[in-house]
């Protein structure tokens, strides 16, 4: 399965393994001031309302790297921090943290991160087509301003890591990164989403059990899902629903909507059926796009739009 690439235009890499494995990928940072030498070589002109972020000295690289620019105000997060709150968060709910699978993606320079942290197997859900789902706790943070500091949970399909978020926003914190940056929210977050586990499992095997018709999926298709993410992916959703593969938009687009517009198959998608006939199909096929998009920023976006997409096709169902 191919690793987003790009995060805000930089670079990502991917750690896996457990807590103690990714922990050690994880850079430390400091704020110096935001300054440029003289003509003398001597003296140096501060800037009185910003900071520079610095990347300390990691692992075989000996020197320090900026990595952004912030006000004076502005909260310096550490990865690390955020890192030790979710073990608290998880030893809070009585989960050994030895029993989490663990995730780490960083930008180059460790600017932003991405911390997915997989609950075990007692929260796994089994939708009946032997591609279970499980849930997880994602961490996002950064160190430069670029990426406010949030958490959330999410189920996450084990054949394609495709990603629904749990709750819709109620088991969710975003957070700015100034004044008093509370980093109790991690565990609000995973306690409110271990309670609300159940309901959303419900909510799924109600997906799986609603068949959806060809006539309702395709208004749904050439009206919310174009409306909302445009006439490309409209366009794969019904393909990938109609035959369990992708495909590439040939055009030409005029003439023709997202249904009918010339397409080209490419890969079949991991646990997709050949033809897709409940809600349950179709936010699978929803979560796979969200997951290809290239931008770690956008497949978040795009993830939290599937609870809104999937209930204005129920209430056609």
């Amino acid at each position: 399965m191919a690793t987003p690439s790009k995060w805000l235009n930089s670079d990502v890499t991917l750690h896996v393994g457990t807590m103690t494995d990714v922990k050690a990928h994880i850079p430390s940072f400091d704020r110096c001031p935001f300054a440029v030498a003289q003509s003398d070589k001597l003296s140096v002109r501060e800037n009185g309302r910003l900071d520079t972020i610095v990347r300390l000295p990691f692992k075989g690289d000996t020197d320090c790297v900026p990595v952004g620019v912030v006000s004076k105000d502005y909260a310096l997060l550490q990865h690390s921090s955020v890192f030790d709150e979710a073990i608290k968060a998880l030893e809070s709910a009585k989960i050994d943290p030895a029993s989490v699978d663990a995730e780490l993606r960083l930008t180059e320079f460790g600017e932003r991160m991405k911390l997915s942290l997989c609950l075990p197997d007692n929260y796994l859900f089994d939708p009946g087509d032997k591609f279970p789902m499980k849930v997880r706790l994602e961490c996002l943070n950064s160190v430069d301003g670029s990426t406010r500091f949030r958490a959330v949970m999410g189920w996450f399909r084990l054949v394609c890591s495709n990603g629904l978020t749990i709750g819709i926003t109620r088991s969710e914190s975003v957070r700015r990164h100034v004044g008093d940056l509370q980093l109790k929210h991690v565990g609000d977050v995973l306690r409110i989403g271990l309670k609300e586990y159940k309901l959303e499992r419900d909510t799924l095997i109600r997906w799986r059990d609603a068949d959806v018709s060809d006539d309702d999926l395709r208004k749904w298709t050439e009206n919310e899902l174009k409306a909302h993410w445009g006439f490309k992916a409209a366009s794969r959703a019904w393909h990938i629903a109609r035959s369990g593969c992708d495909v590439d938009v040939v055009g030409p687009y005029k003439n023709h909507s997202p249904t009918t517009v010339p397409v080209k198959r490419a890969k079949a998608v991991p646990g997709s059926p050949e033809e897709s006939t409940s809600l349950f199909d179709v936010s699978q096929i929803l979560a796979w796009l969200a997951k290809e998009r290239r931008d770690i920023q956008e497949q978040m976006e795009w993830r939290e739009q599937i609870p809104v997409l999937m209930a204005s096709l129920a209430t056609t169902t």
